[in-house]
């Protein structure tokens, strides 16, 4: 009979029955050599039984502990983490196979647990499928609207933002979070002086503010419009507030040189002035003057150069009133389609490259193609009309192109002074030629066909990355208030950056550097997709082989890559206010802080350990690799992610959601708790948090 078979029950008394049997035996066995000996053989007998009993408990112990305890504290963790972690991997009766029915009646209760789970899960999927919808439908328009839209808690943190408020907060890579001040972003004066007004109006979302604020590298500034989310009374003295926000910075520099030019005007021409009434009021006096060949020369040249002056002035305002146009990056697609779509009685082939995008006045610019082909066609009989942007020598070029005799000079001009209709006076195609610094001429075209070019200057025709679309929140974070001390705060109430370093060697004591950094934010204990930094670093130092090896990083990847002092700068702004969290993170913050004087910052953050968490949770005896832990915790690394920043982050992130939930079902509920307890590991890996109490 195999011992795996035997009911726990009788594994354990057979335990019982052998110690004593034993102990039995050995004491016998004592008795006997001591009868043999002359002298002393009640000592040598109870010496020989006490060795031989302390070697029997020994082996007993081994057994027990091999076969009972060790399965039993395996088993403890496992089910903790199912219960907790929403494992739904099977538990191995194999290594409990000692523990009689316990590891199958286990396992039985976690695969019911995981069905129940799944029944609910689909349970609750099929009820919130209409919620979800519409909660996308949100999104998406908010995502869409054309200004930047922030929510901020009455504790001024941000707990919604869309894409195009991210993109005007964010200054030298340092990118706005959920649960990030926003005074990090924006100077608070102006915002503190709307939000006081605000809640002393006690309004609510009836009363808005707008101010003007900059951002706080001055590159940018806004014009933002507070309301209240709700009115202020005494049980929520800080309310949150929305704040729309658009970028005015050009409109205000365009306001300023039309005050500069209208300013040089009057100071240029006064004396002008003065000086042509001088002569007119001498003229009106003495009649004589009147015949005077020389007062007449004067007032001609005076009237010549103020005419001169004027006409100069008059240029560059007008200049000035065609940059008030919102120039947009678009693609050419986009601009050849806007345009066949205003010609709907003209059959006009377009062609336009998807991937060149355009830097123009979107709407004037389609307005005059539309103008031109209209005339073309219905005026100068042109047949079979195209229309397609193309390179041209490193240039985009805009080219219409039709059947027909060439068009003339003259009649080209002529169309181009013709005002064009969008709901704009004034404005003519060579106002709009102008806007773009730029001019169209005609010429022969190939296979007999006429062509009128419009080239754009060679900005225009950059090849843009696609453009980030949507939002990121988290309304919870709108009643969260900032701890009063960390070591009190509860784990589900702090923001956690979870982080991973690729190097280019294991000795940074011996000059190795990081050449890849990793990292994403975790809020209310789900990771935001949308918030994360993955960024080459530039060594200046090559990469063993060895290294290449294991996370793929060649020194050709990272030659034009930043250095360490930029992307440390970046990623410190990225942690600000967060606890860090890494596997092994004494090793990833040794390569930071030996270059926080370069960074200009400190990496005095609040860390966390998934390796003293894993000891927490699995026990200081079991393996702490991240592999390991995930294994344990059911998480699975894509192999191609394995060793590198970005997937080691993302294994890290969901180990250390899974393990905080187990820990806060332990008790185990607070920050302090998890250092107190974790120091208990300490021989694992040092405690970065040596200077809290706990």
């Amino acid at each position: 009979m195999k011992l795996d078979r035997l009911h726990l029950r009788l594994r354990i008394l057979l335990f019982f029955v052998l110690m004593t049997l034993g102990g039995l035996g050995v004491f016998g066995v004592g008795l006997w050599l001591g009868s043999q000996r002359e002298q002393d053989g009640f000592l040598f007998a109870e010496i020989i039984g006490g060795f031989g009993f302390l070697g029997l408990m020994t082996w007993i112990w081994y057994l027990f502990d091999e076969n009972l305890a060790k399965p039993m504290q395996w088993l403890a963790g496992a089910l903790t983490a199912r219960a907790h972690a929403d494992i739904e991997e099977e538990l191995d009766p194999k290594t409990a196979r000692y523990l009689g029915d316990l590891a199958p009646a286990a396992r039985e209760v976690t695969r019911h647990l995981a069905q129940t789970r799944n029944a609910l899960a689909e349970t609750v999927a099929q009820e919130t499928t209409r919620l979800i919808t519409e909660k996308q439908q949100l999104v998406a328009m908010a995502a869409d609207v054309p200004f930047g839209v922030v929510l901020c808690s009455g504790t001024h943190k941000i707990a919604f933002y869309n894409s195009v408020a991210a993109e005007m907060l964010d200054e030298d890579h340092h990118h706005p979070g959920l649960d990030h001040s926003l005074f990090d972003f924006l100077e608070p004066e102006p915002i503190l002086d709307a939000y006081n007004r605000l809640c002393a109006y006690g309004q609510g979302p009836d009363m808005v503010i707008p101010t003007l604020v900059t951002t706080v590298l001055g590159h940018r500034t806004l014009s933002a419009r507070m309301r209240l989310t709700h009115a202020a009374d005494e049980s929520d003295v800080t309310p949150s507030y929305v704040m729309s926000i658009d970028d005015v910075t050009h409109d205000l520099a365009v306001v300023g040189q039309s005050t500069t030019l209208l300013t040089r005007v009057f100071a240029d021409l006064r004396p002008h002035m003065a000086s042509l009434r001088t002569a007119i009021e001498f003229r009106k006096r003495d009649t004589a003057l009147a015949d005077d060949p020389d007062m007449t020369d004067g007032l001609i040249d005076g009237l010549e150069i103020m005419l001169n002056r004027i006409g100069t002035h008059f240029a560059e305002y007008d200049s000035s009133r065609g940059s008030l146009w919102p120039m947009e990056d678009v693609s050419a697609r986009q601009i050849v389609n806007a345009v066949k779509s205003r010609l709907d009685d003209t059959d006009l082939t377009v062609e336009g490259p998807d991937a060149t995008r355009l830097h123009v006045a979107a709407l004037p610019m389609i307005v005059l193609l539309a103008h031109l082909c209209d005339r073309i066609v219905k005026q100068h009989g042109g047949r079979v009309p195209s229309l397609i942007v193309a390179d041209e020598e490193d240039c985009p070029m805009i080219a219409l192109g039709w059947s027909g005799e060439p068009l003339p000079f003259d009649t080209m001009s002529h169309w181009l002074s013709e005002p064009l209709d969008f709901g704009v006076p004034g404005v003519s195609g060579h106002s709009v030629l102008r806007l773009h610094a730029t001019d169209c001429w005609p010429e022969f075209g190939r296979f007999g066909r006429s062509v009128l070019k419009i080239p754009l200057p060679q900005q225009s025709g950059r090849i843009l990355p696609a453009l980030q679309r949507g939002v990121e929140y988290d309304f919870d974070l709108m009643q969260k208030t900032p701890p009063a001390q960390l070591t009190k705060a509860r784990l589900s109430d702090l923001t956690f950056v979870v982080f991973d370093t690729e190097t280019t060697g294991l000795l940074p004591s011996q000059g190795d550097e990081i050449c890849q950094i990793a990292a994403l934010r975790v809020v209310n204990g789900r990771i935001v997709e949308g918030e994360q930094i993955n960024r080459l670093v530039n060594p200046e130092r090559p990469i063993s082989a060895r290294s290449t090896d294991v996370h793929g990083i060649t020194d050709e990847m990272v030659a034009n890559a930043p250095n360490i002092d930029v992307v440390g700068s970046q990623f410190h702004s990225f942690a600000r206010g967060s606890v860090l969290v890494a596997h092994n993170a004494p090793f990833d913050l040794e390569f930071l802080r030996r270059h926080e004087a370069g960074i200009g910052k400190a990496f005095t953050n609040p860390v966390l350990d998934t390796v003293l968490l894993s000891a927490i949770v699995f026990g200081q005896d079991a393996e702490h690799t991240l592999d390991a832990i995930c294994q344990r915790l059911g998480i699975v690394i894509p192999p191609e992610q394995r060793h590198t920043a970005m997937g080691d982050t993302i294994a890290t992130a969901h180990a250390f959601i899974k393990m905080t939930a187990i820990c806060e079902a332990r008790g185990i509920e607070t920050f302090g708790d998890v250092i107190a307890e974790g120091r208990k590991h300490k021989r694992l890996i040092p405690d970065l948090n040596t200077d809290l109490e706990v």
